[in-house]
């Protein structure tokens, strides 16, 4: 059984009617600018989705598991009219879409997988990062953002971060892997989390990029990410 689809939720940030599906899955918090220039690259081979996260909008609950938040984007694909070839996901997204593309290959079908620095690891927050994290979000939003605006989105950032330190990615996925790892490459927590990575993905290649977790859709770092994408599409044939 699959999550109904919600209106409005996936949205087209790149057309192409006969180029093959991409799926961008966000980070905590959801917002769509970081992922405009990126899209604008792979639109260039790919018809891009985003796909935001429940809560953000009035009347909708955050979903408070991974696994919630996978079966519903998993609703949206089912109900597309043709499957992703590539689904890239950042933090919380790439564990996201790691869930989405481990059941679409129990049906047979194995999209290329881009993680952007993910841990399959439980989260554990270092102290004052979620408030950070979370101010930071709320700065973005402009200083005459909507107070209600405001009260979603903190509400949904506390859901994806409780979530995130309840998971523990445990099923593997067969398909293709590129696995962005963001610097400092030598953090303890970093490096078993590209040995967890790589139990369980068979077919991962490592990438180390140059940007680090919070910065790596910046403009000056856009060329690196990038050509590591295109190169593992490259190598895929697509």
């Amino acid at each position: 059984m699959t999550a109904a689809v919600v209106p409005g939720r996936p949205l087209r940030m790149a057309p192409g009617k006969d180029r093959p599906g991409c799926l961008i899955l966000p980070g905590a918090g959801g917002g769509l600018m970081p992922y405009l220039r990126l899209a604008s690259v792979l639109g260039s081979s790919h018809a891009v989705d985003f796909v935001r996260p429940l809560g953000l909008m009035p009347g909708e609950e955050p979903e408070t598991t991974v696994a919630e938040m996978a079966e519903s984007v998993l609703g949206i694909v089912n109900g597309a009219a043709t499957e992703p070839q590539l689904v890239v996901g950042w933090s919380l997204g790439g564990l996201v879409a790691w869930e989405v593309c481990a059941r679409l290959a129990e049906d047979g079908h194995r999209p290329d997988l881009v993680i952007v620095d993910s841990s399959p690891l439980p989260r554990v927050p270092e102290p004052g990062e979620d408030e950070w994290i979370r101010d930071k979000m709320v700065a973005d939003l402009g200083p005459k953002a909507d107070p209600q605006t405001v009260g979603r989105m903190v509400r949904t950032f506390a859901a994806q971060a409780a979530a995130l330190t309840d998971y523990a990615t445990e099923s593997g996925y067969p398909g293709r892997v590129l696995l962005l790892v963001c610097s400092p490459y030598d953090k303890g927590d970093r490096e078993a989390a590209v040995r967890r990575w790589r139990e369980l993905a068979p077919n991962l290649d490592l990438v180390h990029l140059d940007a680090g977790h919070y910065d790596v859709f910046e403009p000056a770092h856009l060329p690196q990410l990038a050509e590591a994408i295109q190169a593992f599409q490259n190598q895929g044939g697509l």
